[in-house]
């Protein structure tokens, strides 16, 4: 078996843990997890552009990143950003004051279904803000030029390309499914 390693093949890897990982937390962690997701993308990108305003014009900062291997201001960012929005998500999933609950007077198959679908809502949501913030794009500030290490990501992978130019619809369908789910089937509670 030949088996060759490409960015589309990562991609699918990762989908495939988030979707699975769904499974295992059930629908309202799910919920929760997306709820993080969006709180931790847009505080990840905030650190993220003061580390870069501030901290990273530092000498002896950039000395310091040069023991792991970070060479340039750029990368410092995309490093900030990623560690914290993992960082948000994890914190705000499991110690999180505030719980989702929605009504399970449905069926086995239709709790199921939903599952899967939030599973792969969250899949989306996750890698695509992960694909925008290797590119070196902020969501409050706007624009940044994409590094060539992201550019090789790009043109190599149909999926990473699907994720990024859409990647307003991905962080859009969340939201409406669970603002959906909320009008037609159960309750929020914050």
């Amino acid at each position: 078996m030949d088996l060759r390693l490409t960015w589309d093949l990562f991609i699918i890897v990762f989908f495939g843990i988030i979707v699975a990982y769904s499974f295992i937390i059930g629908r309202n962690n799910n919920l929760k997890v997306i709820l993080a997701t969006y709180i931790g993308a847009f505080f990840a990108d905030a650190v993220g552009n003061i580390i870069g305003a501030t901290i990273v014009n530092s000498n002896n900062f950039m000395k310091f990143l040069h023991l792991f291997y970070i060479s340039t201001p750029d990368q410092a960012i995309v490093l900030t950003k990623i560690l914290t929005f993992i960082v948000i998500i994890v914190l705000l999933s499991v110690k999180g004051s505030y719980s989702v609950d929605v009504a399970t007077n449905n069926s086995a198959t239709t709790r199921l279904f939903l599952n899967m679908i939030f599973g792969f809502l969250s899949a989306c949501l996750i890698v695509s803000i992960s694909l925008i913030f290797i590119s070196g794009t902020s969501f409050i500030g706007g624009g940044g030029s994409a590094s060539n290490a992201f550019q090789d990501i790009y043109n190599q992978s149909n999926l990473a390309k699907t994720l990024v130019n859409n990647y307003s619809v991905w962080f859009a369908l969340p939201a409406l499914a669970f603002i959906s789910i909320s009008i037609f089937s159960g309750k929020i509670e914050n």
